[in-house]
């Protein structure tokens, strides 16, 4: 007699968690292409269908997660934004001072990883048409204001250790426009990618330790 193997039974909700994470991994896959396509063709040049070529699958499959081209190109944009502030979220910024907090921002800012070619001219491109797009200009403008908040709370924070009366809203306003005029330099001068990171970390360094010799 022959010994039978137990059949092994999925439960239901493995079946749904296993589902769900595929649909996860797909929109992942979607925005990534998103991402890799606007970089390429700014935002006018966009359609389902050039993101459906990238990511590898049919033009449903797009409409199907993000229904229309102004729903993924949106998602991608928080995506982008949503990576940024899991890179921040590294630093365990409740366990640092605000200098560090800062430092870490700057690094980050002109980091491969969190700031390369293709999310950069996704922002510019974003940024470009928000002069004539609402909608482009409030949703951007909304995590502007959120970026400059931050920083304006940490800088704050940072004077009042040091004993130093500065407008903490307008060093931040100036730090964060600094870095993005670096962003747009760095693409438009002849220079490599690491050089231009390098430029824009040093030059955005420099601005802080104006303020703060001590700290930067």
């Amino acid at each position: 007699m022959t010994e039978q193997k137990p059949k092994i039974r999925r439960s239901a909700a493995g079946a749904q968690k296993s589902r769900d994470d595929q649909v996860v991994d797909r929109r992942r896959s979607l925005l990534k292409a998103a991402v890799k396509v606007i970089s390429k063709r700014g935002l006018t040049g966009v359609t389902i269908n050039s993101i459906a070529a990238e990511a590898e699958c049919s033009y449903g499959v797009v409409a199907f997660h993000f229904q229309s081209k102004e729903g993924i190109i949106f998602a991608a944009l928080d995506h982008s934004a949503a990576e940024y502030e899991a890179f921040l979220a590294r630093l365990n910024a409740s366990e640092r001072s605000p200098a560090e907090r800062i430092r870490h921002m700057i690094d980050t800012d002109f980091s491969r990883k969190a700031a390369g070619q293709d999310s950069i001219a996704l922002w510019l491109a974003f940024w470009a048409e928000a002069a004539r797009v609402p909608s482009f200009r409030k949703r951007c403008a909304a995590l502007r204001i959120h970026y400059n908040k931050a920083v304006a709370a940490d800088v704050e924070e940072l004077a009042r250790q040091r004993g130093v009366g500065i407008d903490a809203e307008q060093v931040a306003v100036s730090l964060n426009a600094m870095i993005s005029g670096l962003w747009i330099e760095n693409l438009l001068l002849p220079i490599t990618v690491a050089e231009g990171q390098r430029r824009g970390h040093d030059a955005c360094m420099a601005f802080m330790r104006h303020y703060f010799p001590r700290d930067f």
